[in-house]
């Protein structure tokens, strides 16, 4: 099927054009919704979908694949707030009437779902959160359940397709369309492989001791941000309602707690697995503190004026696209967030110059502590 690509937002399959949307909408203009690897595996399932009665979608990253076969009450499976809100207003902006099935979490869809004929999907950044959907595959599929999976070229890796063979059946590849591939494979349950599905680290200077899921940023070990600010955590002052933004496993948060036992802390992160690692390590960690933690596009339940400060190591990545687009939503979330006099401390990379958007949003920015890679910025609500 021919794709129309007169204007961003329009993508056209199976003689029908749907309207869809990035989420956030205002980051990167210029980038689509989709991609000719979603085209790619949309016309290829096409075929068959005749003879399917189950169907299962992974990592949908806007509703590119869902929507189209949306008639046919696929369960999705993603790691992303984002690409599950992306999905569902995409779905509301295309008059799509057909419930939107989505599990947050890979246990959950194996164990209250009955197994699908067909599983398609976006193969993962991350080769561990690969091999823990692989895994988790095996075990739940029927023998021979086709897997399709789909991805740029410049995106895919040799290592990535060997782990198909390894963990799920007989993989090969098919061939390439406009720079986009398929993988496809069938599940074979006498592949017998066991992973450890969480990685844990230790920060002995906070007595802290972390885990996280296989799709968690730089989960097994600490990133040298976060050592960073760690180093000159000391330098925060203390308040009593504070923001760990982009938590990841929670470090930060986690550390401030050490410092700062009576202060009531936020922890949100838009990835799933990321908000049930900071649970295990807050529970595990400091289990009388006071805190909430929950999924979030940075800030976006928070209340107005609410917070006394907010820590943040702020993403530069959604899914393989690199922006520092995210990070200035994030800002703008503390700005709104925070009441006057409360502070936003973030550790990032110097060539990044946050600072110039900082200055724009608080009318101020200060550089607390750096090196040649990263700072330490500080800015206050006035």
């Amino acid at each position: 099927m021919p794709i129309d690509s007169q204007h961003n937002s329009a993508f056209t399959i199976f003689d029908t054009e749907y309207r869809l949307k990035r989420y956030p909408e205002k980051h990167s203009k210029e980038l689509r919704a989709w991609d000719t690897a979603d085209a790619y595996l949309l016309n290829t399932v096409y075929p068959m979908l005749p003879e399917l009665k189950k169907l299962c979608i992974l990592n949908d990253q806007f509703g590119a694949l869902s929507m189209p076969l949306a008639e046919f009450s696929p369960v999705c499976y993603g790691d992303s707030w984002m690409s599950r809100e992306a999905t569902t207003l995409n779905y509301q902006l295309n008059n799509i009437l057909t419930p939107l099935t989505f599990e947050e979490n890979l246990d959950v869809l194996t164990s209250h779902h009955q197994p699908p004929d067909c599983v398609i999907g976006r193969v993962p950044k991350s080769i561990d959160q690969l091999i823990y959907i692989l895994n988790r595959l095996n075990h739940w599929l029927d023998d021979q359940t086709l897997l399709i999976l789909a991805g740029m070229d410049k995106h895919l890796s040799r290592g990535q397709y060997e782990q198909l063979e390894r963990h799920f059946g007989p993989a090969q590849y098919l061939p390439g369309v406009k720079k986009s591939r398929l993988w496809q494979a069938r599940c074979d349950k006498s592949v017998t492989s066991s992973i450890p599905e969480h990685k844990d680290t230790v920060i002995p200077e906070y007595q802290l001791a972390l885990t996280a899921h296989p799709n968690v940023f730089s989960r097994s070990k600490l990133d040298i941000g976060s050592r960073f600010f760690l180093t000159n955590l000391s330098r925060v002052p203390a308040r009593d309602k504070v923001a760990d933004m982009a938590c990841g496993n929670g470090v930060l948060g986690l550390a401030y707690l050490r410092l700062n036992p009576n202060a009531h802390m936020i922890f949100c992160d838009e990835s799933f697995q990321a908000v049930a690692s900071t649970q295990v390590n807050l529970k595990r960690n400091v289990p009388r503190a006071s805190a909430s933690v929950y999924a979030d596009d940075g800030l976006k339940q928070v209340e107005p004026a609410s917070l006394d400060l907010v820590l943040c190591n702020p993403p530069f990545h959604q899914q393989h696209t690199v922006s520092t687009d995210i990070a200035y939503s994030m800002f703008k979330d503390a700005h709104r967030a925070l009441g006057v006099g409360g502070e936003l401390w973030i550790v990032a990379n110097r060539h990044l110059r946050y600072h110039i958007g900082l200055k724009k949003i608080f009318g101020n920015c200060t550089s607390e502590v750096g090196h040649r890679k990263f700072c330490i910025l500080r800015s206050v609500k006035s």
